[in-house]
C-alpha cells in the first residue's frame, strides 16, 4: 500500500471495508459475541489498515490544499507589478572612511 494516488487509496479503502464487513458477518454468523469479534486478529488487521489508509488520504488532501495555496500566492505575486529596488543597488556605495594618519 505504498501508493500516493488518491484514486488508488480510495479503491484500497473500499476493498478493505468490504473485507471487514465480510469478516464481521462471518464471525457473527458463527455466533461470536462482540468482545471476541473485536479480538479477532483479521478484524484488528483490517481496521488498522483502514485507519492507515484514512490517514494517508488526509495527508494527500492536505498536500493538494497546500499546493493550491502556494499556486495562488505565486499567481498573485506574478500579477503584482514589479517594484524597482534595483535603483538602490545601482547607487555607488559610500567609500569607507579613510583611516587616520599617524
Amino acid at each position: 500500500m505504498a501508493s500516493e494516488s488518491k484514486e488508488t487509496r480510495l479503491k484500497q479503502k473500499a476493498t478493505l471495508e468490504a473485507k471487514l464487513q465480510k469478516r464481521l458477518a462471518l464471525l457473527a454468523e458463527k455466533g461470536l459475541d462482540e468482545k471476541k469479534i473485536a479480538r479477532d486478529v483479521l478484524v484488528k488487521e483490517l481496521k488498522a489498515k483502514l485507519k492507515e489508509t484514512a490517514a494517508r488520504l488526509r495527508a494527500i488532501a492536505a498536500n493538494v490544499q497546500r499546493t493550491a495555496e502556494l499556486a495562488a500566492v505565486k499567481a498573485e505575486r506574478l500579477a503584482k507589478p514589479k517594484e524597482e529596488p534595483a535603483k538602490a543597488k545601482k547607487a555607488a556605495p559610500e567609500p569607507p572612511p579613510e583611516a587616520k594618519a599617524k
